[in-house]
């Protein structure tokens, strides 16, 4: 799909997820004076043939006012398929549920009616709710940080994966995931039964879709890997599929009651592990393998992503290791949420300084937004109190009429006033960045009346540096015998590239900039690379390699670098081309006869 396509896809998903977070947070807590769907059983529970036994039971909680006590073996058989997803997953508020419970040899019938997992205090509240609006929350910002990137780096493939796994992150933390052989529960709940097997089946795939996106998105960094990286990765994506094909077993047995859906090969927690702590080495090998600032990079994205994946893990892990109270597991659940908050503030802390997307896009949308919502909320607020004043005496259908047709003309104007505001913030806010490709394009401009080679190429990387804040800039030019030399940048290295070099073919080919973290094989270091292209031939590359502030190109700064690109390298072209020798002695030889002739007509009149 083409960059535009992409952006729509991922902005859609994004919003979806949001909205889905905001419906999670008015299942927990209600909404509009109406008791919320969500509740909870007050119980700890380990898996079981066919059912779940009681671990622990929180006193004074729907279980223990029901007469549940802990060692009670529930045999979901009996129970509805919406029953057994309630007493796997999250209840449903207030509905009873019957429970066929064995209790040592005696066998009952107990009725549980679940509570709402709101509490009131603030103790009760961090204890047994913070996770439960933390999760939400989590995804709304993710959904955010992920459509950020989405608008502005679409065009960029790792960005798009990386969008992606946010997405699908945040998708997980709203429906729930399947780990270890059990249903992990979700915060929201609904008294129909089809979204409860849709959450089933999506809970079985949709972390360990994270997980292939993640291994995908180290596998953009430290390339090419050698074949123990290329092996592990082949092996990961084996272990999430096996682990795949028994989550979706495990759901039909659910569903069906064919097999014990507790099996040992459902719930062994063997090949889970094996697959994280596959996916986590080939993480860590795609850092180590970095090198410099992309190393800075994967660091800062691949470390809080990884840390978003692989925590809950390790804590449902100590879960599944050491018994815990319920009073325990609520307390556990409330720390792994709060630590997970450092993790997109992390990512939101590389996005804005690693080169992912710049603080000037961030601050320009948020302002751009509050000012085009200030106008028009303003603007309808003074014309209806305008027409309440001057026109107090029209009746109800008049003035509704009268605040249509001002709700039409904002509606019709927003793009008009958006594009004004747009502007305005544009030149108030970032000045110095316009400055900056005013004076690059200035400078195009006067290299084509620049006569000395070394003077042009010089004064080139300069403007370049001082004008961009880029730590290096080079000069690839041809050597005659078939390779692209560079001229020394600023550590005195000089880069020698064949015209082969994936990169140097790219742009003798489409003579269009490239973004040099895409080309997995090219010798090209930096950030992107602009063509000098003269004649349809290229006769040089400007290099520019990352900010000394860690901020991305802008694509009008871009733009700006490939105009000088191009000027240059026609000014280049022409000093070296043979026609130009020709054509200066064409005119010392034009002016030398003009100059006889005119002796000739002297030395006639004189005569």
């Amino acid at each position: 799909m083409k960059p535009a396509a992409w952006r729509a896809v991922l902005v859609t998903t994004c919003g979806i997820t949001a909205l889905g977070a905001v419906m999670v947070i008015f299942c927990v807590t209600g909404f509009a004076g109406r008791p919320p769907w969500s509740g909870h059983w007050g119980v700890a529970v380990d898996q079981i043939p066919f059912g779940q036994r009681i671990a622990d039971v929180r006193p004074a909680g729907p279980a223990d006012r029901a007469g549940l006590h802990a060692g009670d073996r529930v045999d979901l058989r009996q129970s509805s398929l919406q029953e057994r997803y309630w007493f796997a997953g999250r209840a449903f508020n207030g509905r009873p549920v019957p429970l066929s419970v064995r209790r040592g040899p005696l066998h009952k019938k107990i009725v549980v009616v679940p509570t709402p997992i709101w509490e009131s205090t603030w103790q009760r509240f961090f204890v047994y709710n913070f996770a439960f609006l933390a999760d939400p929350a989590l995804a709304i910002w993710l959904a955010f940080f992920a459509s950020l990137i989405a608008w502005r780096r679409s065009g960029v493939p790792e960005m798009r994966v990386l969008a992606l796994a946010l997405i699908t992150y945040s998708a997980g933390t709203l429906i729930g995931v399947h780990e270890n052989g059990q249903i992990v529960s979700s915060e929201w709940t609904t008294p129909w039964l089809w979204p409860s097997v849709a959450q089933d089946f999506i809970s079985d795939v949709i972390y360990l879709l994270t997980l292939v996106l993640w291994i995908e998105l180290a596998s953009w960094f430290a390339r090419p890997f050698p074949a123990r990286r290329r092996i592990l990765k082949w092996l990961c994506l084996a272990l999430i599929a096996a682990q795949a094909v028994l989550n979706v077993a495990s759901s039909v047995g659910v569903i069906t009651l064919w097999y014990d859906w507790n099996l040992p090969i459902f719930t062994s927690t063997h090949l889970y592990y094996a697959m994280d702590i596959a996916a986590l080495l080939y993480g860590i090998l795609s850092i180590a393998a970095s090198h410099g600032a992309e190393r800075r990079r994967s660091a800062w994205v691949l470390v809080p992503l990884g840390v978003l994946l692989f925590l809950p893990a390790v804590a449902q892990s100590w879960v599944n290791f050491v018994p815990l109270s319920y009073y325990l597991i609520n307390v556990s659940g409330t720390i792994v949420a709060a630590i997970l908050f450092l993790a997109p503030a992390a990512l939101t802390y590389a996005a804005l300084s690693r080169r992912l997307i710049d603080i000037g896009f961030v601050l320009n949308r948020s302002v751009v937004f509050a000012i085009v919502s200030a106008i028009v909320i303003l603007t309808f607020i003074g014309v209806e109190w305008a027409a309440g004043a001057w026109l107090n005496g029209l009746t109800r259908t008049s003035s509704a009429l009268i605040g249509l047709c001002v709700a039409l003309v904002l509606g019709l104007s927003l793009r008009y006033i958006h594009a004004g505001v747009d502007s305005v913030v544009d030149r108030v806010l970032f000045r110095k960045r316009h400055e900056d490709e005013t004076a690059l394009r200035r400078f195009a401009q006067e290299a084509a009346y620049i006569t000395d080679r070394a003077t042009l190429l010089e004064r080139t990387v300069r403007e370049v540096r001082d004008h961009t804040r880029a730590q290096d800039v080079s000069i690839l030019l041809p050597d005659g015998a078939g390779s692209y030399v560079a001229t020394p940048g600023r550590n005195g290295e000089r880069l020698a590239l064949t015209q082969n070099d994936p990169g140097i073919t790219a742009m003798r080919a489409w003579h269009k900039p490239i973004d040099i973290h895409s080309l997995e094989y090219s010798g090209l270091r930096g950030e992107f690379a602009f063509p000098m292209v003269s004649r349809g031939a290229l006769v040089g590359v400007l290099v520019c390699g990352p900010k000394r502030d860690g901020e991305s190109y802008a694509p009008d700064e871009s733009d700006a670098l490939n105009v000088v690109a191009q000027w240059v390298g026609a000014a280049l072209d022409t000093m070296t081309s043979p026609s130009v020798d020709s054509l200066a002695a064409l005119r010392e030889a034009i002016v030398s006869l003009q100059d006889a002739i005119l002796a000739e007509l002297r030395a006639a009149r004189n005569g």
